[in-house]
Protein backbone atom coordinates (compact mmCIF):
# COMPACT_ATOMS: atom_id res chain seq x y z
CA UNK A 1 0.00 0.00 0.00
CA UNK A 2 1.28 3.33 -0.65
CA UNK A 3 2.91 5.06 2.24
CA UNK A 4 1.15 8.33 1.71
CA UNK A 5 -2.14 6.75 1.74
CA UNK A 6 -1.17 4.73 5.10
CA UNK A 7 -0.44 7.93 6.29
CA UNK A 8 -3.72 9.95 5.52
CA UNK A 9 -5.89 7.30 6.82
CA UNK A 10 -4.01 7.01 10.32
CA UNK A 11 -4.91 11.14 10.30
CA UNK A 12 -8.13 10.33 9.31
CA UNK A 13 -8.36 8.28 12.01
CA UNK A 14 -6.89 10.58 14.81
CA UNK A 15 -8.94 13.31 13.67
CA UNK A 16 -11.70 11.67 14.06
CA UNK A 17 -11.25 9.88 17.04
CA UNK A 18 -10.39 14.01 18.54
CA UNK A 19 -13.66 15.02 16.88
CA UNK A 20 -15.45 12.36 18.44
CA UNK A 21 -13.85 13.05 21.72
CA UNK A 22 -14.11 16.84 21.51
CA UNK A 23 -18.37 16.02 20.63
CA UNK A 24 -18.38 13.99 23.90
CA UNK A 25 -16.73 16.30 26.24
CA UNK A 26 -18.74 19.08 24.69
CA UNK A 27 -21.94 17.05 25.30
CA UNK A 28 -20.75 16.65 28.84
CA UNK A 29 -20.35 20.09 29.22
CA UNK A 30 -23.24 21.08 27.87
CA UNK A 31 -25.14 18.87 30.14
CA UNK A 32 -23.33 19.90 33.29
CA UNK A 33 -24.04 23.48 32.01
CA UNK A 34 -27.82 22.92 32.00
CA UNK A 35 -27.91 21.31 35.43
CA UNK A 36 -26.55 24.73 36.31
CA UNK A 37 -28.71 26.43 35.27
CA UNK A 38 -31.53 24.25 36.66
CA UNK A 39 -30.00 24.88 40.05
CA UNK A 40 -32.71 24.62 42.55
CA UNK A 41 -33.69 26.59 45.39
CA UNK A 42 -34.95 26.03 48.45
CA UNK A 43 -37.91 28.27 48.55
CA UNK A 44 -36.80 29.30 52.13
CA UNK A 45 -33.50 30.73 50.77
CA UNK A 46 -34.83 32.07 47.68
CA UNK A 47 -37.31 34.40 50.23
CA UNK A 48 -34.39 35.50 52.33
CA UNK A 49 -32.00 36.23 49.61
CA UNK A 50 -35.04 38.78 47.77
CA UNK A 51 -35.90 40.36 50.88
CA UNK A 52 -33.92 42.17 53.77
CA UNK A 53 -34.58 40.07 56.75
CA UNK A 54 -33.29 40.93 60.36
CA UNK A 55 -31.31 37.59 61.86
CA UNK A 56 -33.63 36.62 63.91
CA UNK A 57 -36.50 36.68 61.65
CA UNK A 58 -34.14 34.98 59.34
CA UNK A 59 -34.01 32.15 61.84
CA UNK A 60 -37.70 32.45 62.72
CA UNK A 61 -38.64 32.10 59.14
CA UNK A 62 -36.47 28.55 58.72
CA UNK A 63 -37.74 27.37 62.17
CA UNK A 64 -41.54 28.23 61.23
CA UNK A 65 -41.62 25.90 57.85
CA UNK A 66 -42.27 22.90 59.73
CA UNK A 67 -45.40 24.58 61.98
CA UNK A 68 -46.42 25.61 58.30
CA UNK A 69 -46.36 22.33 56.63
CA UNK A 70 -47.79 20.33 59.45
CA UNK A 71 -50.58 22.57 59.26
CA UNK A 72 -51.30 22.40 55.92
CA UNK A 73 -51.15 18.46 55.94
CA UNK A 74 -53.53 18.75 58.84
CA UNK A 75 -56.33 20.93 57.04
CA UNK A 76 -55.84 19.57 53.48
CA UNK A 77 -54.60 15.87 54.06
CA UNK A 78 -55.81 14.51 57.30
CA UNK A 79 -55.87 11.05 56.34
CA UNK A 80 -52.81 11.10 53.80
CA UNK A 81 -48.68 11.28 54.60
CA UNK A 82 -47.04 14.60 52.21
CA UNK A 83 -43.69 14.42 51.82
CA UNK A 84 -42.31 18.58 51.19
CA UNK A 85 -39.01 17.87 49.08
CA UNK A 86 -36.87 20.69 51.33
CA UNK A 87 -33.83 20.55 50.18
CA UNK A 88 -31.00 18.82 47.77
CA UNK A 89 -28.27 16.26 49.12
CA UNK A 90 -26.36 14.78 46.71
CA UNK A 91 -28.25 11.27 45.90
CA UNK A 92 -31.15 11.90 47.99
CA UNK A 93 -33.59 14.58 49.07
CA UNK A 94 -34.16 16.41 52.72
CA UNK A 95 -37.51 15.69 52.61
CA UNK A 96 -40.31 16.67 55.42
CA UNK A 97 -42.73 14.13 56.23
CA UNK A 98 -46.14 15.35 57.80
CA UNK A 99 -48.27 12.14 59.27
CA UNK A 100 -50.84 12.01 62.16
CA UNK A 101 -49.91 15.22 63.33
CA UNK A 102 -46.52 14.81 63.37
CA UNK A 103 -43.33 15.80 61.12
CA UNK A 104 -40.05 14.64 60.96
CA UNK A 105 -37.43 15.47 58.65
CA UNK A 106 -36.38 12.16 56.45
CA UNK A 107 -33.81 11.36 53.55
CA UNK A 108 -35.60 10.18 50.32
CA UNK A 109 -33.00 8.42 47.46
CA UNK A 110 -33.83 10.19 44.21
CA UNK A 111 -33.81 7.10 42.37
CA UNK A 112 -37.17 5.65 44.51
CA UNK A 113 -38.73 9.06 43.14
CA UNK A 114 -40.17 10.23 39.99
CA UNK A 115 -37.18 12.15 37.92
CA UNK A 116 -39.12 15.32 37.21
CA UNK A 117 -39.63 15.72 41.28
CA UNK A 118 -37.70 19.34 42.21
CA UNK A 119 -36.91 20.93 45.18
CA UNK A 120 -40.34 22.70 47.36
CA UNK A 121 -42.44 19.96 45.46
CA UNK A 122 -44.95 17.91 47.10
CA UNK A 123 -44.97 14.51 47.18
CA UNK A 124 -48.16 11.57 48.20
CA UNK A 125 -47.80 7.78 47.75
CA UNK A 126 -49.94 6.20 45.27
CA UNK A 127 -50.20 2.69 44.90
CA UNK A 128 -46.71 2.06 46.58
CA UNK A 129 -45.21 4.82 44.53
CA UNK A 130 -44.34 8.52 45.15
CA UNK A 131 -46.31 11.00 43.09
CA UNK A 132 -46.15 14.87 42.87
CA UNK A 133 -49.12 16.57 43.79
CA UNK A 134 -49.40 19.59 41.90
CA UNK A 135 -51.84 21.23 43.96
CA UNK A 136 -50.68 20.23 47.25
CA UNK A 137 -47.72 22.29 45.83
CA UNK A 138 -48.91 25.31 44.60
CA UNK A 139 -50.72 25.44 48.33
CA UNK A 140 -48.16 24.92 50.26
CA UNK A 141 -45.74 27.03 49.07
CA UNK A 142 -47.94 30.15 49.05
CA UNK A 143 -48.59 29.27 52.78
CA UNK A 144 -44.91 29.07 52.77
CA UNK A 145 -44.88 32.81 51.26
CA UNK A 146 -47.72 33.52 53.63
CA UNK A 147 -46.07 33.17 56.64
CA UNK A 148 -42.53 34.92 55.57
CA UNK A 149 -44.64 37.77 54.34
CA UNK A 150 -46.03 38.51 57.74
CA UNK A 151 -43.13 38.33 59.23
CA UNK A 152 -41.57 40.91 56.71
CA UNK A 153 -44.06 43.36 57.74
CA UNK A 154 -44.19 43.00 61.36
CA UNK A 155 -40.14 43.59 61.29
CA UNK A 156 -41.13 46.75 59.41
CA UNK A 157 -43.24 47.99 61.82
CA UNK A 158 -40.89 47.64 64.33
CA UNK A 159 -38.37 48.94 62.72
CA UNK A 160 -40.30 52.10 61.99
CA UNK A 161 -40.42 52.49 65.07
CA UNK A 162 -36.81 53.21 65.87
CA UNK A 163 -36.19 55.14 62.74
CA UNK A 164 -36.67 58.98 63.84
CA UNK A 165 -36.61 62.05 61.86
CA UNK A 166 -33.24 64.10 62.32
CA UNK A 167 -31.87 61.09 64.88
CA UNK A 168 -28.07 60.05 65.25
CA UNK A 169 -27.16 56.33 65.74
CA UNK A 170 -24.18 55.15 65.91
CA UNK A 171 -23.22 51.30 64.55
CA UNK A 172 -22.50 49.17 67.13
CA UNK A 173 -22.16 45.66 64.61
CA UNK A 174 -21.94 44.70 61.24
CA UNK A 175 -23.93 41.26 60.15
CA UNK A 176 -23.60 40.96 56.47
CA UNK A 177 -25.54 43.82 54.77
CA UNK A 178 -27.58 44.84 58.15
CA UNK A 179 -25.82 46.83 61.20
CA UNK A 180 -26.86 47.19 64.58
CA UNK A 181 -27.69 50.77 65.63
CA UNK A 182 -27.53 52.92 68.83
CA UNK A 183 -30.02 55.61 69.19
CA UNK A 184 -27.59 58.43 70.35
CA UNK A 185 -30.58 60.84 70.02
CA UNK A 186 -32.74 59.40 72.67
CA UNK A 187 -31.51 57.99 76.14
CA UNK A 188 -31.22 55.43 77.83
CA UNK A 189 -30.14 52.98 75.30
CA UNK A 190 -31.91 51.58 72.03
CA UNK A 191 -30.09 49.30 70.03
CA UNK A 192 -31.90 47.37 66.83
CA UNK A 193 -30.78 45.85 64.09
CA UNK A 194 -31.54 47.53 60.77
CA UNK A 195 -31.64 46.27 57.41
CA UNK A 196 -32.34 49.58 55.54
CA UNK A 197 -28.56 51.10 54.32
CA UNK A 198 -27.77 51.91 51.40
CA UNK A 199 -25.17 49.75 49.54
CA UNK A 200 -22.98 52.38 48.74
CA UNK A 201 -23.30 53.39 52.79
CA UNK A 202 -23.03 50.04 53.95
CA UNK A 203 -19.06 49.59 52.93
CA UNK A 204 -18.43 52.98 54.94
CA UNK A 205 -20.83 51.89 58.45
CA UNK A 206 -18.49 50.27 60.73
CA UNK A 207 -18.39 50.52 64.10
CA UNK A 208 -18.33 53.77 65.62
CA UNK A 209 -19.13 55.40 62.58
CA UNK A 210 -22.96 58.04 63.25
CA UNK A 211 -25.50 57.98 61.13
CA UNK A 212 -28.53 60.36 60.60
CA UNK A 213 -31.52 59.41 59.85
CA UNK A 214 -33.01 62.29 57.24
CA UNK A 215 -35.93 62.09 54.94
CA UNK A 216 -36.55 58.49 55.55
CA UNK A 217 -33.13 56.84 54.57
CA UNK A 218 -29.65 57.09 56.67
CA UNK A 219 -26.58 59.37 55.82
CA UNK A 220 -22.97 59.04 56.78
CA UNK A 221 -22.38 62.01 60.10
CA UNK A 222 -19.37 61.83 62.01
CA UNK A 223 -16.77 59.08 62.88
CA UNK A 224 -17.18 59.78 66.42
CA UNK A 225 -19.66 57.59 67.59
CA UNK A 226 -17.59 55.96 71.08
CA UNK A 227 -16.30 59.86 72.00
CA UNK A 228 -20.48 60.79 71.68
CA UNK A 229 -21.63 56.69 73.69
CA UNK A 230 -19.11 57.68 76.32
CA UNK A 231 -20.43 61.40 76.65
CA UNK A 232 -23.57 59.90 77.43
CA UNK A 233 -22.73 56.82 79.86
CA UNK A 234 -20.53 59.50 81.88
CA UNK A 235 -23.44 61.67 82.49
CA UNK A 236 -26.78 58.93 82.89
Amino acid sequence: MNLNLVNDLFNNLKENKFVQNFIKELSNYLGNNSNCEREEIPIIEEILSKNNFTTGNQNAIRWNLDDVVLKYAQKNSSSDTIYFIKDNKNNAYDVLKAENGKIEEIEINKKDIPSEVKINDVLKINDNNYVIDNIATKELQEDIKNMAEEIFEKQNINLNKHRKEGHLYMVTEEIGNNRFLWDLTDAPKTEFEETDITKELLSKATEGMVLKYTNGKYEYYSDDGFERAEKIHSSS
